[in-house]
């Protein structure tokens, strides 16, 4: 069993570098032996993407092509959605058969217990998100997502991701220490919830990769960072082994 785990490529358009990386990804899972992969999308694939438009599936079509063609080889496809790319179960779970959910899952994989999440709620400290959070997962936003215009979702979410990247991208590169014991104490607390011996978050765009000992037992954290670095690597758990593989950045 091959399980990979992507995060935080905040996608604009197909077209641009990491859409070409991501979809010569896809493509070589298929071309592999597809029934032996588990994708994880751990949220933050897409800039921007809200409820189940096509308006969003046209723009990446190729990729929706990809993902499609892995599904019906026989890979297994889960989505945690982050907090760029809501309400899609729409279109991915309905259209594409891939598994949709918001808040932490978890998996055994080749003897190894495996906790996913997109990782926004590793921060318990960043109140305004918490709050946007509590709004967007709101069940009587939800159907605004499909009843409002993909056009309208995307100039909204253009000027506000703009936004938000220069205002997180400034407090990461001067806290990223703070950010990091952040993502290191939220393995304790969750292991505390429900113990594993590997958990793989995103969200806070900072690659982390650690293990410790809690309660006598071994327990590896992950953090996937994000795709904006020079060179795009992704975490693979193959045969039960965990190992980060940088991505060709071209063909």
């Amino acid at each position: 069993m091959e399980a990979w785990f992507i995060s935080d490529i905040h996608l604009k358009t197909a077209e641009e570098r990491n859409g070409k990386i991501l979809l010569r990804f896809l493509r070589s899972l298929l071309a592999g032996n597809p029934q032996q992969v588990h994708l994880f999308m751990l949220g933050d694939i897409f800039d921007l993407w809200v409820g189940g438009h096509t308006y969003f599936a046209k723009k990446f079509e190729p990729l929706m092509q990809a993902l499609g063609d892995l599904r019906k080889a026989g890979a297994r496809i889960t989505f945690i959605e982050g907090n760029h790319d809501v309400h899609v179960e729409g279109y991915f779970q309905k259209r594409l058969g891939i598994e949709v959910f918001v808040e932490a899952q978890y998996y055994l994989i080749d003897g190894v217990r495996v906790r996913c999440e997109h990782g926004d709620l590793i921060n318990l400290n960043d109140e305004k998100y918490l709050k946007y959070r509590s709004i967007i997962r709101n069940p009587y936003i939800k159907p605004l997502g499909s009843i409002l215009p993909g056009k309208f979702w995307d100039h909204i979410g253009n000027k506000a991701s703009k936004k938000s990247r220069e205002r997180s991208g400034h407090y990461r590169v001067s806290n990223e220490g703070e950010l990091i014991a952040m993502i290191r104490k939220h393995t304790s607390v969750a292991y505390a919830e429900k113990p594993f011996d590997l958990i793989v978050s995103g969200h806070m765009h900072v690659f982390d990769d650690h293990t410790e000992a809690i309660n006598g037992h071994s327990v590896r954290s992950v953090n996937l960072g994000s795709w904006f670095e020079e060179r795009v690597k992704v975490f693979c758990l193959r045969n039960g082994v965990g190992e980060w593989v940088y991505l060709p950045s071209e063909d």
